[in-house]
């Protein structure tokens, strides 16, 4: 059997490729195949709206749904990579969006930006995005997190 031991190098991040070189992998997500650093997002959106409870969020993957529009909003300013849509329909929806190349300052910034509907809407008052069901969406209603990196559970 052959063995490969390795003279150099280490299991860290790639310099000038991921966001950099972190003492531990610990929430920072580390990067093997694509160039660029990356970002997870978690926007919830929360029970019980002040504008009333929201629909339900896998039923918006449709043309012009919520799920479409925040994916806009996201994708101003970053390159979205994948997400996922949790329904939520009891309680808190979920959408989890994989990107890279994210320009955004803060999870602040994008959460206002998507509360805001880019203009169209005030923050705390927000706005209805469904297509096919009540998405209440204001800076109020949602959080947006990528704190937690990219979990699988």
């Amino acid at each position: 059997m052959a063995i490969f031991t390795r003279i150099n190098g280490d299991a860290y991040g790639v310099v000038n490729v991921d966001a950099g070189r972190y003492p531990s992998g610990n929430t920072y997500p580390i990067n093997t195949g694509i160039a660029a650093p990356l970002v997870a997002y978690k926007v919830t959106l929360a029970a019980g709206t002040p504008s009333g409870a929201y629909g339900n969020l896998a039923a918006e993957l449709t043309t012009g749904g919520a799920v479409e529009t925040m994916l806009r909003y996201i994708e101003g300013n970053a390159t979205i990579l994948a997400y996922q849509v949790d329904a939520g329909t009891s309680g808190a929806a979920q959408l989890s969006v994989l990107v890279e190349r994210s320009g955004w300052a803060s999870d602040t910034a994008l959460q206002t930006f998507i509360g805001t509907g880019a203009g169209q809407f005030t923050p705390a008052i927000g706005g209805n995005i469904g297509a096919t069901g009540n998405i209440w969406v204001s800076s109020n209603s949602i959080t947006v997190s990528s704190a937690g990196g990219l979990k699988l559970a």
